[in-house]
């Protein structure tokens, strides 16, 4: 879903003339997906993400992430008490991605060791500011199929619909 959601927002942006796109991702989404790029032996794409992603090709529109350091939790108890209606159930699919296990880690350390999800979230931007010194700057490609970007010929989106079509 994320592959998707990620190319219809930067089609959206661009239709709209918008210079920057903002997430609501909070500091859970961000150490989940820290450990999930650590967990799939993919380190370097931890420079890719993080409170800002300012990529600046032609093609692409930046995200900022506002609430990249506030707690899921948090950000749940204010809608809650503002009466800021939320989606409250998980997605159906949720349970068997590798996501909801971090998921469901990081929160047992959190009880166990209150504060820990700020100490990795801190340790993260640390670890991201030194890949991006040493990793040389990605040159984002234009998709042979639909024109938007990706790192390789074909984005991730257009591979997924095409792997769909095909069964």
């Amino acid at each position: 879903c994320g592959v998707l959601r990620r190319k219809a927002l930067n089609m959206a942006a661009k239709r709209i003339g918008a210079t920057k796109i903002a997430t609501a991702h909070n500091l859970d989404d961000e150490i989940q997906t820290f450990m999930l790029n650590i967990v799939h032996g993919d380190p370097m794409r931890i420079a890719r993400t993080g409170p800002a992603y300012d990529e600046e090709e032609l093609w692409f529109i930046p995200r900022v992430k506002p609430l990249c350091e506030v707690l899921e939790k948090e950000i749940t108890l204010y809608a809650y008490l503002k009466g800021i209606r939320f989606q409250e159930f998980p997605c159906p699919y949720a349970s068997a991605a590798l996501r909801n296990d971090v998921r469901n880690t990081l929160n047992r350390l959190e009880e166990k060791h209150p504060g820990i999800k700020h100490t990795i979230y801190g340790s993260a931007e640390k670890i991201r500011e030194a890949i991006k010194e040493r990793k040389p700057k990605i040159h984002l490609n234009q998709c042979k199929a639909c024109g938007e970007p990706t790192t390789g010929e074909i984005c991730q989106a257009c591979q997924l619909l095409q792997k769909i079509k095909a069964h």
